[in-house]
């Protein structure tokens, strides 16, 4: 259940899951659309405005509750994906409505202090 989760990787998860949907509706096959590559590329592609440490931890949290899969090395995570876990819930929770996504991360965002 999301409700496990911190406000930060919630508003990760669901920030992740916006852009699975997106791919999926371009024309992505599900298994690429899971895949977003290192924890540099998801600081800098979704999460700019967070420290490169807040996105390390909150990786982790999701890679420990198995909401997110990965390669460790070098103390940074890789090869970061979606796992199905999440896939199901977050389907469950958002009716793969984009809208619905955004207004989620939107009200998490809200309540997470230094975004």
């Amino acid at each position: 259940m999301l409700d496990e989760l911190t406000n930060d990787s919630k508003f990760l998860l669901s920030s992740m899951y916006k852009e699975y949907l997106q791919k999926r509706k371009s024309g992505i096959d599900r298994n690429k659309s899971r895949k977003f590559g290192s924890e540099i590329d998801l600081h800098d592609d979704l999460m700019p405005e967070w420290l490169q440490a807040d996105v390390h931890d909150s990786i982790a949290e999701l890679i420990k509750l198995k909401y997110l899969g990965s390669i460790t090395g070098d103390n940074k995570f890789t090869f970061i994906m979606l796992n199905p876990k999440a896939i199901a819930e977050l389907e469950t929770t958002f009716k793969d409505k984009i809208d619905t996504v955004l207004d989620y991360a939107a009200k998490i965002k809200d309540v997470i202090p230094f975004v």
